[in-house]
């Protein structure tokens, strides 16, 4: 069975060096669905990472980008906001710079061109013309935003903002007012993220509390799960509001499919899972930003992962991650990964590949 087994490899290895080389984009991971067909890798599926132009050095905390969005957004720590062509990874500082610290961001989904950026000590920022020029908002008492979601459908809620140990929301993103949450007790609200389909459904990822869920607008957060821990990242699918990803320090990523009232699937276990993207093609697809082992995928929604290798050093240490999904669905997507040392990006494709090595099942 060995001697079968190191023929297939070598088999592989051979189609891959043959089949799979495009110019500058020389593949060098093997594709195979978990059926056991195997398929050619396209042209977006590029096999490294490259460390973005401008960036190098620098602590990207946050990142944001939208399908409709000309740009993609990146909040440096100790150096405001900076900005690149959607899908490419060239940066420039925007106006909102140094001695700025950017703890998070968001884009307005109906209107992409403005602009939301959680700070260190300056409150909320807010760009009308994608990150032109910048002003302030009003109502904010902590001026330490950790978190921000905006929603995108009835409009009744428009966004949440996390800060050290209150929740804010807004129906306009100009004018803000405190919600509940207080009673939480935590110092931080790391991550939030509010349903697709209905914005008085959001939840809250905590600093040593766990995750709360609200559905009447932030009044009240009456359901706690995963008690005790501290949840770095919330996502929920694009097309099925009953499935959470939840990024947890020390104790890996978990996904909830009834809406939060169970987290059943557990990954990564032992890692801090500081962010998730879902990839909109195929949300089979979900990627993990770690602190200190890089980015992970997985193929099945969060049961088995895989190493999307290359990212050493500094690059290892992931803040943050996004997927920027062209409209148009033969365009490349691009997964960009917030680190240590600067953003990185690579192209995806929402097939089945197989990242080498494969080390790591639930």
């Amino acid at each position: 069975m060995g001697h079968n087994f190191s023929k297939l490899v070598l088999a592989l290895g051979i189609f891959a060096a043959v089949f799979l080389q495009s110019g500058d984009r020389v593949a060098t991971d093997l594709v195979a669905a978990t059926t056991g067909r195997v398929y050619a890798l396209p042209d977006c599926a590029s096999a490294s990472w490259e460390q973005g132009h401008g960036t190098a050095g620098l602590t990207i905390y946050s990142l944001a980008s939208h399908p409709g969005s000309p740009n993609v957004y990146a909040g440096v720590w100790g150096e405001g906001v900076y900005r690149a062509a959607s899908g490419e990874n060239s940066w420039w500082q925007t106006s909102l710079g140094l001695p700025m610290e950017i703890a998070s961001l968001a884009i307005d989904p109906a209107s992409p061109s403005i602009v939301y950026a959680g700070t260190k000590g300056g409150g909320i920022k807010r760009s009308a013309n994608g990150g032109d020029s910048w002003g302030a908002v009003t109502g904010l008492e902590d001026q330490e935003v950790w978190s921000l979601a905006v929603a995108s459908a009835d409009g009744s809620i428009y966004a949440y903002a996390g800060t050290a140990g209150k929740i804010y929301t807004s129906t306009n993103g100009t004018n803000w007012n405190l919600a509940g949450g207080t009673g939480i007790g935590t110092e931080k609200f790391y991550a939030l993220a509010v349903d697709p389909q209905h914005s008085r459904t959001a939840y809250v990822g905590t600093k040593g509390k766990g995750v709360y869920k609200t559905t009447n607008g932030g009044l009240d957060w009456p359901l706690n799960r995963l008690a005790s821990m501290t949840v770095r990242a919330l996502v929920i699918h694009p097309g099925d509001n009953e499935i959470i990803y939840a990024g947890t320090e020390s104790q890996g990523i978990f996904k909830s499919t009834d809406g939060g009232d169970h987290w059943p699937v557990n990954g990564l276990v032992g890692y801090d899972v500081m962010a998730i993207a879902i990839n909109p093609r195929n949300p089979e697809f979900v990627y993990a930003g770690t602190w200190g082992h890089g980015v992970w995928a997985s193929q099945d929604g969060g049961h088995s992962w895989y190493e999307m290798a290359g990212l050493t050093g500094g690059a290892s240490f992931v803040y943050s991650l996004t997927l920027f999904t062209p409209k148009k669905q033969s365009d490349c997507q691009r997964l960009y990964a917030g680190t240590l040392d600067g953003v990185w990006a690579r192209t995806v494709t929402p097939n089945y590949i197989l990242y080498l090595p494969l080390v790591y099942k639930r």
